[in-house]
């Protein structure tokens, strides 16, 4: 089975973290969709996006990145798997369909080496396997700042005022 490269660089980076024994770095992950990559960063000279051309100086910009699947639910179902939707049975919309027990989603695996985990409120995997208790918190008011002290975090933030059915 193949896995998306983002994937495997993702947890070769934590692995090598844990594995020396360094601070595990905060991860902090800020999901829009539909939007394509029309932001100032990436050279969209219409985009007036400074906040997030700022942070993009500051953390890891992707410049080779692209769309497993053209719908939201199967694309998230590959995000938050590291296998692509059709490798799990989950690529078509609204399939529920069931992955196996030997597949678990990676804040499963960050929980367990210690982070806190929190996604700000989505949650269509595409899938009946998972949902919202894969995480330590899974809000409208979910923040990584109700984690112990000095305990690292994973972070998602899901900005929906892009997503089509807003938009259209």
């Amino acid at each position: 089975m193949k896995k998306p490269i983002f994937f495997l660089m993702f947890f070769f980076l934590l692995n090598s973290v844990i594995s020396y024994g360094q601070a595990r770095p905060n991860i902090l992950w800020i999901t829009c969709e539909d939007i394509s990559p029309y932001l100032g960063c990436y050279g969209d000279s219409l985009a007036v996006t400074p906040n997030l051309d700022r942070l993009a100086t500051r953390g890891i910009r992707y410049t080779h990145a692209f769309a497993n699947t053209a719908v939201c639910a199967p694309a998230r179902s590959t995000i938050i798997m590291g296998m692509y939707a059709s490798t799990l049975g989950t690529e078509n919309m609204r399939s529920r369909y069931k992955v196996p027990d030997a597949f678990k989603p990676y804040p499963v695996y960050l929980r367990e080496a210690g982070y806190y985990c929190t996604n700000h409120t989505k949650t269509d995997y595409n899938t009946s396997s998972f949902n919202r208790e894969i995480w330590d918190d899974c809000s409208r008011t979910a923040t990584y700042k109700n984690r112990k002290p000095g305990q690292p975090f994973f972070a998602i933030y899901n900005l929906t005022i892009s997503h089509e059915h807003i938009v259209f």
